[in-house]
């Protein structure tokens, strides 16, 4: 069965999108609202990186699956270069 091949093709697209989305919110930032009612500031907006090192790290095991997975379900060949 090819379930190397499944489970590393699931692992990059898994790792695609939480780099995408690690992307959004880095690139969003915060919304600043102005109001002169309010003298004290609000919060700053921390942007969590667990995302991105998720992501990461899913598409390189992806990687690694998918191509090791790959190696084993080739048949052997009959004349080799040695």
């Amino acid at each position: 069965m090819q379930f190397g091949r499944t489970y590393g093709i699931s692992l990059i697209i898994l790792g695609i999108i939480l780099c995408l989305l690690q992307f959004v919110r880095y690139a969003a930032g915060p919304k600043k609202e102005v109001n002169s009612a309010q003298a004290v500031p609000k919060e700053q907006h921390v942007t969590s990186s667990l995302p991105g090192i998720a992501g990461a790290g899913s598409l390189g095991l992806g990687i690694a699956l998918f191509v090791t997975a790959r190696r084993r379900d080739e048949p052997q060949p009959k004349y080799r270069a040695k």
